[in-house]
């Protein structure tokens, strides 16, 4: 599941990405990534590590609710 979020701050385009996927071991991974959308490569990219999926979405949904919050679309 992946989710793009954008917004506008000072005249510049910023974006930020919230993935969530399992790995190899059965764990479910939130990965993170934000930046400009004029620059090629991303700013920073976080990887949170969790036991279960019911974890990860729940943390997913509530990351997905601050951002909105804060003016991403």
């Amino acid at each position: 599941m992946q989710t793009t979020l954008s917004r506008a701050v000072n005249n510049r385009l910023r974006y930020y990405r919230i993935e969530l996927i399992n790995n190899l071991f059965g764990e479910s991974l939130l990965i993170r990534t934000y930046g400009s959308l004029l620059r090629a490569k991303a700013t920073r990219t976080i990887t949170e590590v969790y036991s279960n999926r019911f974890d990860a979405y729940r943390a997913y949904e509530k990351l997905l609710e601050l951002k909105t919050h804060k003016g991403y679309r």
